[in-house]
């Protein structure tokens, strides 16, 4: 399937789930504003930002993925990149929605302990990846909110960040070898 028929379902889907969890907060109690450091007298986000801000990752995950893969001109090298895409997206997805029923059945240990996981797993695999990202707050976005995956993902793409491109080609610099010229 092509990546825009697939954005296209994606961005649907992330609309209509969004719109289904607001309907239901609206009839709960009204649509849940998190606020800076969980305090009511700091400034809040609403979870309405959700109809802004999912379908843009999403299509900023599909137009990033079509560009990455533009420069690949064997169709079984675009299939695989296209697939390991699809699988850090959807790896993403099952451990935040994991986390987010973990966390919302009362055990915000083990839900921390999972992000820690997470955040000690980035070190080796490059999660600051936007399928990854989005993956993550698509995940956690139906129990909690857009907001509150926003604050995981800070956490674990600034590591995965500073250790693919700071700590990586350090090492790689330290362990290549010497030539006689040097």
């Amino acid at each position: 399937m092509e990546i825009k028929t697939i954005r296209n379902y994606l961005m649907a889907t992330a609309i209509a789930c969004q719109i289904a969890l607001l309907i239901w907060e609206s009839l709960n109690g009204g649509v849940v504003t998190h606020h800076f450091l969980a305090r009511e007298d700091m400034p809040g986000l609403s979870n309405w930002w959700g109809l802004v801000i999912l379908p843009f990752l999403v299509w900023i995950t599909a137009y990033s993925i079509e560009k990455r893969s533009q420069h690949l001109t064997d169709k079984q090298a675009r299939a695989d990149y296209h697939k390991a895409a699809y699988i850090s997206f959807l790896a993403m997805l099952l451990i935040s929605i994991a986390q987010s029923t973990i966390f919302s059945l009362g055990y915000s240990t083990a839900a921390l302990s999972i992000l820690m996981a997470i955040t000690f797993i980035s070190l080796f695999v490059p999660l600051y990846r936007i399928e990854a990202i989005v993956g993550y707050v698509l995940g956690g976005a139906y129990f909690t909110g857009p907001m509150i995956p926003f604050v995981g993902v800070v956490i674990f793409v600034v590591v995965s960040v500073f250790a693919h491109f700071c700590i990586k080609p350090l090492i790689l610099r330290l362990k290549a070898p010497k030539t006689a010229a040097e």
